[in-house]
């Protein structure tokens, strides 16, 4: 299965062709799209899809620098949980190691890391199996908002030391320069931000530690309760996983995340011998018992990440799929 990425890191972008000058239908079409799998910001599309449109968005619109000028005006906010448990991560280097650790959730074509070289630290991006060359829109268009992530993080007015692009250098750099208010490399090993040794170890005084508790036990079970097969099962999984946040999941919703008609998705469960509403509660149960586990997750807590608007409506689903209310299983645990 191609590697997907959120319809959230779309946010404001046919609108941004619009206001450059471009036809976003037209430019849609050149690859194509139809506008429909960008109107849930909780859906996926191929992470390849979205590389090819920043770049055929630069051509109609003339905008050389268009993935630049995007990503200069997103709000990382609009990624939703990843952002959100970056931000309130206690340091920087925290907020690394958990874009490392649940980047895939969001964009599987993606991996951001660190390296330490002498006194300097490399936050470095890479992107893979895109099928293209040099995805240059898609590069600068990420390093622009992690940009905007780390000045939320630390100050609006912070640059690194150096910022270096993967690709080659176009022909005219000045915009980034101004972007990045730093000089810029190109034709480097990997995209990366280049900072002081003691910059990742910066605290974050403005990171809310119950919030952050909250997310990482969301992100967590996401990666642990999720299938790691690349397969359809897979991807219903994890669109449902990611619809509980927003109450009851929904067929009509859920295909849409994945680019099919519900009829297409309950067809091919059925080949699978599951229907939507047997993988939901399958999906619900997984997180449930998991979180579950650990006593710091309160029962409402539970009920609310799993997308029940009472807790009693929790109790009653947990007994009807394991024959014991999560009071009693939670016992049987410690026990």
């Amino acid at each position: 299965m191609r590697p997907m990425i959120s319809v959230a890191a779309t946010t404001g972008l046919l609108e941004a062709i619009t206001a450059a000058g471009g036809n976003s239908d037209h430019v849609l079409r050149t690859i194509g799209l139809d506008r429909s799998a960008f109107s849930n910001p909780e859906g996926f599309v191929a992470s390849s899809s979205f590389a090819q449109l920043l770049e055929e968005a630069a051509r109609a619109t003339a905008d050389d620098c268009f993935g630049l000028h995007f990503g200069e005006r997103y709000n990382p906010k609009n990624i939703g949980p990843l952002v959100y448990v970056v931000l309130n991560s206690p340091t920087i280097l925290a907020g690394i190691a958990n874009i490392e650790r649940y980047l895939h959730v969001f964009n599987r074509a993606a991996k951001w890391f660190f390296t330490v070289e002498g006194n300097w630290s490399y936050i470095r991006f890479l992107l893979t199996d895109l099928g293209i060359e040099a995805p240059r829109q898609h590069n600068e268009c990420s390093m622009a908002v992690a940009l905007n992530t780390l000045r939320i993080m630390v100050g609006s007015q912070w640059a690194p030391q150096e910022v270096q692009f993967a690709h080659e250098a176009p022909h005219q750099i000045s915009e980034h320069r101004r972007v990045f208010g730093t000089p810029v490399s190109f034709g480097c090993e990997t995209n990366a931000f280049v900072v002081e040794r003691e910059f990742i170890e910066r605290e974050l005084p403005a990171a809310d530690p119950r919030l952050y508790r909250i997310l990482k036990r969301y992100l967590e079970s996401v990666l642990n309760e999720m299938p790691r097969e690349d397969s359809l099962l897979a991807s219903v999984r994890k669109s449902i996983a990611e619809s509980m946040r927003d109450g009851d999941p929904k067929l009509a919703p859920v295909s849409k995340r994945i680019a099919m008609s519900p009829r297409t998705l309950q067809r091919q469960l059925k080949e699978y011998g599951v229907d939507f509403k047997k993988l939901t509660d399958d999906t619900r149960r997984r997180f449930a018992t998991n979180y579950l586990k650990d006593r710091k997750n309160t029962f409402t807590e539970i009920a609310f990440l799993l997308g029940y608007s009472e807790v009693s409506a929790f109790n009653r689903a947990f007994k009807r799929w394991t024959g014991s209310t999560p009071l009693d299983y939670r016992r049987q645990i410690a026990a």
